[in-house]
């Protein structure tokens, strides 16, 4: 009989335990406001833009700033990679989804040399 409750009691303390929501893809879709940092560690002139939209391929499309910028992304548990361009550069982005659903990572560009780029991405 004990080999009966054991495992249900097991189950039941896990279900009733805190969970952490699961990022998904679609939870990510949305337009953003977004702040951040050059990769000179300067503040940007301002809040941007960013839309997040799913390619039928289930990949992220990105687009800031009403579209000056694209990026496509993936999201590997909590973590979305993004890679993108930006003045005929290749940049990628390695960025956390917080709880909240903000989003905050680093962003580098190829052939560059600063590596203080940053940006906070919190849903409209």
């Amino acid at each position: 009989m004990w080999r009966a409750i054991v495992p249900a009691l097991l189950i039941v303390i896990g279900l009733s335990g805190p969970s952490a929501a699961q990022v998904t893809a679609a939870s990510l879709l949305g337009n953003y406001v977004v702040n951040g940092t050059e990769l000179d560690g300067k503040a940007y002139d301002g809040p941007g833009t960013l839309a997040i939209t799913m390619d039928k391929s289930g990949a992220l499309e990105l687009k800031w700033d009403g579209g000056n910028y694209v990026g496509v992304g993936q999201l590997v548990g909590n973590t979305l990679a993004v890679a993108s361009h930006d003045q005929g550069k290749v940049v990628i982005m390695l960025m956390e989804v917080k709880p909240d659903g903000s989003v905050e990572g680093k962003w580098w560009q190829r052939t560059h040399p600063g590596t203080k780029g940053t940006e906070v991405w919190k849903k409209k």
